[in-house]
């Protein structure tokens, strides 16, 4: 029973991690909600597109990435246009008018190159009054390159293992039990495999470049991997077996492990990630301001 509900607590945790970076990602998509008319409509913007555009031949010129957008409760006498500049810089706001067909709006935007980033301002009108979304921040939206499933979905499997594993011998570790250094070797394997081997293979195919982390660059989501590995790998060989020291006699360290594995997850996904720079024309990581 007592393994049992290890397993549960460790599974509930893990999921509320999942689905606290789902919801605070800064590539999710926006969720909002505005009235016009008299009627509320509820929407999702979205943060992150496929891009056409590669960083070997950076002419846009005609290419465009499309963008779709539900409005519930969906209505055909809506229309929706959409202000957009490039990101950062200050470029003059263009227009691009959105498609109505079968409940969508479909919106072309012109692609930009991996990790090149767009802020919109989506305008809708009915009935000759409109609403501007998000008018004082904007949107920002980041362009990728498409990432095979071959690597994408191995990546994202190894990181829910290993946090799921870290949080077992997190919580294993308040009882004098052979696991949690099983749990612990685990956690280190799947953490090595997911996110420092197919890791920056994702980033490579969806940015250009293998690691933009520590010490190359200020890639929160490079560094706080490097963070989570080399912390479990401490606790695992301050616990290994010395002078006649049971093994795990330090296993509170799997807890400090645990835990702060379990901060590095709370920073959202792709926090101060790779930006194109408009004006050197190379790829940078790090918080970006106007």
């Amino acid at each position: 029973m007592k393994s049992f509900l290890i397993w549960v607590a460790a599974i509930v945790i893990t999921l509320s991690a999942v689905v606290y970076q789902r919801v605070t990602g800064p590539t999710n998509p926006l969720k909002t909600k505005f009235v016009l008319e008299g009627e509320t409509y509820t929407t999702k913007f979205s943060r992150s597109l496929e891009t056409l555009v590669s960083l070997d031949n950076l002419n846009n010129e005609g290419k465009t990435s499309l963008m779709k957008v539900e409005l519930e409760p969906i209505s055909d006498d809506v229309s929706l246009s959409i202000l957009l500049r490039r990101y950062p810089g200050n470029d003059s706001l263009i227009t691009v008018e959105a498609t109505y067909k079968e409940g969508l709006y479909y919106v072309e935007l012109p692609s930009q190159p991996p990790a090149g980033k767009i802020i919109y301002y989506p305008l809708i009108t009915k009935e000759g009054e409109s609403v501007m979304i998000e008018k004082e921040k904007g949107i920002i939206l980041r362009f990728k390159a498409p990432v095979s499933s071959k690597i994408l979905i191995p990546h994202i499997i190894l990181m829910f293992v290993a946090m799921l594993f870290s949080n077992l011998a997190g919580i294993t570790s308040f009882f004098y039990s052979s696991k949690v250094r099983r749990y612990a070797y685990i956690t280190v394997i799947t953490l090595v495999a997911g996110g420092l081997f197919f890791g920056p293979l994702v980033q490579k195919a969806a940015f250009g470049a293998y690691w933009t982390g520590w010490p190359f660059g200020g890639d929160l989501t490079d560094t706080k991997t490097m963070v989570a590995v080399l912390v479990w790998i401490v606790a695992l060989v301050l616990n290994s077996r010395v002078k006649g020291h049971k093994i795990n006699s330090r296993r509170y360290l799997y807890t400090l492990a645990a835990v702060v594995t379990m901060l590095i997850y709370t920073i959202p996904h792709s926090t101060a990630g790779s930006e194109f720079n408009y004006s050197t024309g190379v790829v940078t990581t790090g918080v970006t301001k106007e």
